[in-house]
């Protein structure tokens, strides 16, 4: 039986019932905002929290390294002689980032290893940053470089020419090791970008410290340290800290805060949160005491070989200053930079 047409009452009472509906709709939607954002400043406020903490703990002291004009100029020349078209911002970002881990992380050694650094670093910050919308570039620069072929892009042949003169600057074990570190870290950032948005099954436990150690290149920003003729002169027990050094490496993840705000979630961070159940602020927190105790073992190693206490010390100082200084990471919104200026 076909249903007679609404009243005037009924039209009133099906428009209230229909705005009430809109308005609760409306009150959960602004309720569920209110909650995430409440939720994302206290995550902020807790990654703040952990930063301070870890650099209080390590009685953290800025080295105030000043920027290298010519430096900055040589890597910028580099990267306009790709003409790949990239931006201004790009490029300057690019610079920045290449070369503040140069300047501050390796002050310690010659200008030319840390041209050596800043290149290394723009080829590869480059592959991470393009590889998103060019996969097969990344996915096959291995497969390429083993059979000598060329690259698809200006910057990956100039990473195999620069790989290739390693063993001119640094001791046999470590360009070797640097190299193949190199080849990994390019299969690492094809693995999360062909894995993206994948489910990680709480079995895989490991998975997520596998694969920042691939996509951190610890081991070579370890060797990068230890220049031909140091190493020559001095002996290699320095490879026996290097496995603490590297987890301090791709340990150090004041990247967090950055990735934070962005809203990411298919970093380490929280692939490990995943696996073992857990808050990404307690993994933080987690990995400050951790990095604390591979801290403790560098400095005691260190003590075993001439120059090499100095080295690690200039190298972990200046390695958090250049999180600080790099402008990608943001970090001059979570701590007073001032506050580690020495008097």
């Amino acid at each position: 039986m076909p249903r007679s047409a609404p009243t005037g009452r009924e039209v009133t009472v099906d428009l209230t019932r229909t705005n009430l509906l809109n308005q609760k709709t409306s009150d959960a939607t602004q309720l569920t905002y209110y909650l995430e954002k409440l939720a994302d400043d206290a995550t902020v406020v807790a990654v703040k929290s952990s930063v301070q903490n870890f650099l209080d703990r390590i009685s953290y002291t800025s080295p105030q390294t000043p920027q290298n004009l010519d430096l900055r100029r040589e890597i910028t020349a580099e990267i306009l002689s790709w003409n790949d078209g990239l931006s201004d911002a790009f490029v300057k970002g690019l610079v920045d980032t290449s070369c503040t881990i140069a300047e501050t992380a390796y002050t310690h050694t010659s200008h030319e290893h840390q041209f050596i650094v800043a290149l290394y670093t723009a080829y590869l910050t480059y592959a991470d940053d393009i590889g998103e919308h060019n996969v097969e570039a990344v996915g096959r620069f291995v497969q390429r470089f083993t059979q000598g072929q060329a690259q698809s892009m200006v910057a990956f042949d100039r990473l195999t020419t620069l790989l290739g003169t390693l063993h001119d600057y640094y001791p046999r074990i470590s360009a070797d090791a640097i190299i193949t570190n190199s080849l990994d870290s390019l299969t690492g950032m094809y693995i999360e970008l062909v894995t993206k948005g994948a489910r990680i099954h709480p079995a895989a436990d490991r998975y997520p410290f596998y694969l920042r150690l691939k996509t951190g290149i610890a081991c070579a920003y370890a060797h990068l340290n230890f220049t031909k003729n140091w190493g020559e002169a001095t002996g290699n027990f320095y490879l026996q800290m290097l496995p603490e050094l590297e987890l301090v490496i791709v340990g150090i993840n004041l990247s967090f805060y950055k990735e934070t705000l962005a809203g990411e979630t298919d970093n380490y961070m929280h692939l490990r949160a995943t696996t073992e159940k857990k808050s990404p602020i307690t993994v933080l927190q987690e990995l400050v005491d951790e990095n604390l105790e591979s801290i403790r073992k560098i400095q005691e190693l260190a003590t075993c070989q001439p120059g090499l206490a100095e080295i690690c010390h200039s190298f972990l100082m200046g390695y958090v200053e250049f999180h600080f200084s790099a402008r990608r990471y943001r970090l001059e919104e979570v701590v007073d930079v001032a506050r580690y200026v020495p008097a």
